[in-house]
């Protein structure tokens, strides 16, 4: 699949915060430019919320969890990383987290088995801190707060089995 429509369209420019960090992502048919960095690619969905991606002749698996405005991404064995896509266009552009109205549902990302609470209801979260550790074939993730606010609900507990997108944790 193309990152982009039809050959010859115009390109899609979108801003990305990447884990605090702002970058410029154009997308045109299949190439791309990031971080002044091009060359082409693909992404194709291998299951719900998990991707096959080809950059150049790198292949990655990269899972991707929506978490309110924000998503978390995780390729492989490498740090959870949280990542936000706007218009760059727009004034205010991606949501600001300290601006996200209501709660954020954090939902497991794929069946796993709860490894450790890191909170407590009642317990308040900055965007990106660990909030739970769900083992997940045979790896451990860190599932990180989507938004700054206070832990109201804990719907799991340690040791517990969880099915993909089973609700965790709620912040508001």
């Amino acid at each position: 699949m193309a990152l982009n429509g039809a050959a010859g369209a115009a390109a899609l420019k979108l801003r990305i915060d990447l884990d605090g960090t702002d970058y410029l992502l154009e997308l045109s048919d299949s190439a791309y430019v990031f971080n002044d960095e091009s060359g082409t690619a693909s992404i194709e969905p291998v299951q719900p919320g998990v991707f096959s991606v080809l950059l150049g002749t790198k292949s990655f698996r990269v899972n991707v969890a929506a978490l309110a405005e924000r998503y978390e991404v995780v390729n492989g064995d490498a740090k959870p990383l949280m990542l936000s896509i706007a218009d760059p266009r727009d004034r205010k552009g991606a949501a600001d987290s300290s601006s996200m109205k209501g709660p954020a549902v954090v939902r497991a990302q794929m069946p796993g088995k709860i490894i450790k609470l890191l909170v407590d209801v009642g317990t308040a979260v900055e965007v990106g801190q660990g909030l739970i550790v769900v083992e997940a074939m045979k790896m451990q993730n860190e599932v990180k707060a989507p938004k700054a606010g206070v832990v109201t609900k804990i719907l799991t507990k340690a040791d517990a089995t969880v099915a993909a997108g089973e609700t965790l944790i709620v912040v508001e």
